[in-house]
């Protein structure tokens, strides 16, 4: 049976948009009109200390490859439903890159400050921790992102929406404004890393009743980080849908940056409705790596074939190293 959430495509392309509005360094972006265009009027923007990927050329022997926080810039925005004032979104951006820089990192787990008994990855803490809610002037409504939520939703519902890096944080985010909010709090999220311990994900399914994750099987992202014995053992939340080559509504290119993007899991999900959006010329370009509806094809066999030993796998490190053969296999290494 084909997989089709178009409700759940909507909300990814609110966040391929915020991704789109974000150049280096910005902290004030210029709204994108496909916002409006889709029924949404933004009223604030989400601010957080920025994700720092270092090659490895760049750093010195011995020194590991995490993530830095550099300067404060634009991460997202709040956005309210034009037909439906009673409805907010918030939508997390990706970080351009992190599918690539993702495989050989080394990540740190910690105590979550906030939450005893749990532990999260340090490196998307911390630039969660650093989350504010601004003003479209680029005045602070709260320095703590989901209150600065709350006292913008008020008794509304809110739809928190993240890819990538911005799915890690969403995931934070959305915990934390569902202790403010109750069910009136839901979350949609696409190719998130590992969050936490299991702990960590026990605590999520029982403060957030409505989520949706979606990770496709072929992405490398979803699988890290790795566990680290015997300190952590990170989980994925239980609820998520993982998204086969053989049930998606499109075929997806065999390649690293083609299998993460926020496009190519909308086209998964609904192909002709994200077919028909508007895109802009960095989405153009990676809207190519949708072959087409699925059909089959050398591609897909092959993407089919290489699911189905993944799957039987199950260990995220055999799997990661798994596709990193596929991408010397592909010429994409």
């Amino acid at each position: 049976m084909p997989i089709s959430d178009s409700d759940a495509v909507k909300f990814g392309l609110l966040v391929m948009y915020a991704e789109d509005m974000y150049t280096d360094g910005t902290k004030i972006p210029v709204i994108d009109p496909r916002i409006r265009e889709a029924g949404w009027e933004v009223i604030g923007y989400l601010t957080a200390r920025d994700a720092i990927l270092p090659e490895r050329a760049s750093l010195l022997p011995g020194q590991k490859k995490i993530i830095k926080l550099g300067d404060v810039v634009f991460y997202g925005f709040l956005a309210r439903c034009i037909a439906d004032p009673d409805q907010y979104t918030v939508a997390v951006r990706g970080t351009s890159g992190l599918a690539e820089w993702i495989i050989d990192a080394e990540f740190l787990p910690i105590p979550n400050p906030r939450e005893p008994g749990t532990k999260v990855e340090q490196g998307f803490w911390d630039i969660y921790d650093s989350m504010s809610l601004i003003n479209l002037d680029g005045s602070v409504i709260n320095d703590v992102a989901a209150k600065g939520i709350v006292d913008k939703v008020g008794k509304d519902r809110v739809v928190v929406a993240g890819h990538s890096l911005g799915s890690a944080l969403a995931t934070y985010l959305s915990l934390e404004t569902a202790k403010l909010l109750g069910p009136r709090l839901s979350a949609c999220m696409f190719a998130s890393p590992r969050t936490g311990d299991a702990a960590w994900a026990g605590l999520y399914d029982k403060t957030v009743s409505d989520y949706r994750l979606f990770n496709y099987v072929l992405d490398v992202v979803p699988y890290v980080p790795f566990d680290v014995p015997p300190d952590i053992q990170y989980s994925t939340l239980s609820k998520a849908t993982i998204i086969q080559p053989s049930t998606a509504q499109a075929d997806v290119r065999l390649d690293i940056a083609c299998d993460h993007h926020i496009i190519c899991y909308c086209a998964m999900l609904d192909y002709e409705y994200t077919k028909q959006t508007p895109l802009e010329p960095q989405d153009q370009s990676l809207w190519a790596c949708v072959i087409g509806p699925h059909e089959m094809s050398f591609n897909a066999e092959a993407a089919i074939a290489l699911a189905a030993i993944i799957t039987h796998l199950g260990v995220a490190k055999q799997i990661v190293e798994l596709l990193r053969v596929r991408l010397h296999w592909t010429g994409n290494a």
